[in-house]
């Protein structure tokens, strides 16, 4: 319990972190540069309830990571992908028009994001870079959820456009971040594996030359009482 506490605590400074970044840029009165949706890209506002369970994804997910040093690599990808991302909020500000706003209560998901999120940083889209990284290290950790994984990112990833937040190329410009992220998380992970596989084999070794000197002074021990009690003997 106390394991998923911590690790509950450091997604949620990451999370945390990136979503105060992501506001303040977000917020901020740059010119920006209006870009379009793809006309055979349709809208569908009731997208908003999987587009909204990413955001939860990224955040509680990891914390099923069992390996420690998976678990650190996974916050490190997530970490290295958003910071090639954000710059270009700033470098190449943009906003993507909302269409009109859906009636029913069917659209009371999409309402929400319209009131919290200004249609600001579009490209690159970060949105989908969570849950890219968890899916990959949680895969790598319980092969079994594998196939689970692939469906969430399946419904998922689809839903940042079909509610107009972002354009399928910015999905695919977060992605790559979102692979690159991974190499420098996996990198880590064997880094610190191979670390622990090398001084496994140095206290093994420690402790092998140990037993070979004990065994070594046990047979003097033994070879030393021989020779007195056959001195002994003689006399």
């Amino acid at each position: 319990m106390i394991g998923l506490l911590w690790r509950l605590g450091a997604t949620s400074v990451l999370c945390l972190a990136m979503i105060t970044v992501y506001t303040t840029i977000n917020e901020h009165p740059y010119a920006r540069t209006t870009v379009t949706m793809p006309s055979w890209v349709p809208f569908c506002p009731t997208f908003a309830v999987p587009y909204v369970a990413m955001l939860f994804f990224t955040w509680v997910a990891p914390i099923t990571l069992e390996d420690t040093r998976r678990f650190w690599a996974c916050l490190l990808a997530m970490a290295c992908a958003y910071l090639l991302i954000m710059p270009w909020w700033i470098v190449i500000p943009t906003t993507l028009p909302r269409p009109p706003m859906p009636l029913g209560w069917w659209a009371g998901a999409y309402r929400g994001i319209v009131r919290m999120d200004v249609p600001n940083n579009v490209m690159p889209c970060a949105h989908g870079m969570g849950p890219i990284v968890a899916a990959w290290f949680i895969g790598r950790d319980r092969p079994t959820w594998r196939w689970p994984l692939v469906g969430i990112l399946a419904l998922g990833l689809p839903s940042i456009a079909l509610i107009w937040q972002h354009r399928p190329i910015d999905i695919v410009f977060g992605g790559m971040a979102a692979a690159v992220g991974i190499a420098a998380g996996e990198s880590l992970s064997r880094g610190r594996q191979t670390q622990n596989v090398g001084s496994a084999g140095e206290t093994e070794r420690s402790l092998s030359a140990m037993e070979k000197a004990q065994q070594v002074g046990m047979s003097s021990g033994v070879n030393g009482q021989g020779q007195s009690e056959g001195l002994r003997a003689a006399d």
